[in-house]
């Protein structure tokens, strides 16, 4: 057995070694590179921070920008509905039948105005009426339209009727 042992004793010796090597300085470096490499990331990630700074604030403005199309004052909104609306129909053949249903709703730092507006008209017409609500105007973002025929007893003919829901965002106080 004592034969045995010395003729391997050189590979145990060197064995434990190399296990001893490996806990105490390997194992360490090993460690320290893979921190390193994460340190590096968040270097990497804390120098191009001021640009996706830049880039972040750019949207936040187009953002604010593309909200404010539809951002009015509370207070005039119906007077100015109204009166966008009544200029369109002076021009077209299209009716108001009925104006301004107003609910409220709060969504976080803005009051959600929703105005339903039933017009009467052409087809045509109507759709024109639409394009200008959002896109001439702007009075609004439409959520909602809904036609339908109606029939009239005292002209004895149908008419075109369209519901649109018209939301706009006011600013909490």
């Amino acid at each position: 057995m004592k034969q045995y042992i010395s003729k391997y004793i050189a590979h145990i010796i060197v064995f434990i070694a190399l296990v001893a090597i490996y806990q105490f300085g390997i194992s360490k470096t090993i460690e320290l590179y893979f921190d390193n490499k994460v340190l590096e990331n968040q270097l990497q990630k804390a120098l191009t921070a001021d640009a996706e700074i830049i880039k972040l604030n750019n949207e936040v403005v187009r953002l604010k920008k593309q909200l404010s199309e539809y951002t009015v004052d509370s207070l005039k909104n119906k007077e100015f509905i109204f009166h966008a609306l009544a200029e369109f129909c002076k021009s077209t053949h299209v009716q108001l039948r009925e104006f301004p249903v107003e609910s409220v709703s709060n969504k976080g730092d803005y009051i959600i105005e929703t105005n339903k507006i039933v017009a009467e008209g052409q087809y045509g017409d109507l759709l024109k009426l639409l394009h200008y609500i959002e896109f001439k105007q702007k009075i609004g973002r439409i959520s909602s339209v809904t036609f339908q025929t109606q029939h009239d007893h005292k002209n004895q003919k149908d008419i075109l009727l369209m519901n649109v829901h018209i939301q706009t965002l006011g600013a909490t106080l």
